[in-house]
């Protein structure tokens, strides 16, 4: 089973989402795809924990279930991954959000689910508590678009590139949705088939 963690202002009916959600079905594989609150890290966090416990875990998918992230989606995956000890997959994370959540104060309605947030002081030293500092240690894959023109890649390629249990596909061109499905698919399915993945 995987768990697929959707970028902010995004939702679990993403292209992305949808996309790993049909390929790994055409393989057996289950992938939840919720889409999750942003009014505050605590709530994502928390919501995440509930369908992690009542979604996975208590249908026995443990220890084999892996989480995807992309953009914030991957920031949340990093913190989720090294909590259960899960294999991860990263797309275009926004691995330290920090500089680029301080550059939008303001208050904020989400375009597709109509939920109301705020990006404040308070929202920014959340997810300060969220950060995790090294690489995660659960095996992990990487995949990047070099021109990603919200999340500069530069970040999360230097903190995982010399990670002995994780592996960077770093595209050229592309951008934040990451144009790259296609061509990193084979390794991704590799990757995930090398667990005893259930569901």
């Amino acid at each position: 089973m995987i768990l697929y963690l959707h970028g902010f202002l995004s939702t679990g009916k993403s292209y992305k989402a949808q996309w790993f959600k049909k390929a790994f079905a055409e393989l057996g594989i289950e992938v939840l795809t919720p889409t999750y609150p942003l009014a505050s890290p605590e709530k994502t966090i928390a919501y995440l924990k509930s369908v992690i416990e009542e979604d996975i875990l208590k249908l026995g998918a443990t220890p084999a279930w892996q989480i995807f992230g992309s953009s914030m989606g991957g920031f949340y995956g990093e913190y989720l991954s090294e909590l259960y000890g899960v294999p991860l997959v990263m797309i275009n994370p926004a691995l330290n959000p920090v500089s680029i959540f301080k550059q939008h104060y303001g208050e904020y309605e989400h375009p597709i689910t109509g939920e109301r947030f705020v990006i404040d002081d308070d929202f920014i030293e959340a997810i300060e508590k969220l950060i995790t500092q090294n690489p995660v240690s659960a095996p992990s894959r990487l995949l990047l678009d070099k021109e990603d023109e919200t999340v500069p890649y530069e970040f999360a390629y230097q903190k995982y590139q010399n990670v002995q249990q994780s592996k960077t596909l770093a595209f050229e061109g592309g951008d934040h949705a990451f144009q790259h499905l296609e061509d990193a698919w084979q390794n991704v399915k590799t990757f995930v088939e090398g667990f005893k993945t259930s569901g």
